[in-house]
């Protein structure tokens, strides 16, 4: 088995960021790794342009810092409550989730990406899942811990 040296837990604010947490830190205690934890403010998608790139809503810039500010908020509540050391790096990125994710488990040299699927079913499950995006162009093992449904 390989041994992971840094590992990095993609969280949204959904009711499974939490068990993406306690996979990670469970792996990272196992392992002795390094851990970060990683939220991606996505840019919003209207519609796609044809032969382009995907059109998005401009936000102005007070709305943009908002979100920002609440979602390191949120980031540093989760960080806490799953009691993460200080030393788990927390970052807040922004862009398209799957690239953003991958660009920056790249650049930080992570070696196992942690993320949660949607369980989402029908055709929403088939449009934009993240987790399968990240699984298909990770150049490193990427765990995706499954939605379970009550």
């Amino acid at each position: 088995m390989q041994r992971y040296q840094h590992l990095l837990a993609a969280v949204d604010f959904s009711d499974m960021g939490g068990e993406v947490i306690q996979h990670a830190q469970q792996m990272a205690e196992l392992f002795d790794a390094r851990l970060s934890l990683l939220h991606v403010v996505q840019d919003l998608t209207l519609a796609a342009e044809p032969f382009g790139e995907p059109a998005a809503l401009v936000l102005g810039e007070e709305i943009r810092q908002q979100h920002l500010t609440r979602s390191q908020e949120n980031l540093e509540a989760l960080a806490a409550q799953h009691q993460l050391p200080l030393h788990v790096e927390r970052a807040i990125e922004t862009g398209f989730a799957a690239e953003t994710i991958i660009s920056f488990a790249e650049d930080k040299q992570v070696d196992l990406i942690v993320l949660a699927h949607s369980g989402k079913k029908g055709i929403f499950g088939l449009l934009g899942s993240t987790a399968n995006a990240v699984v298909k162009s990770a150049k490193c093992d990427v765990l995706v811990v499954r939605y379970k449904s009550v």
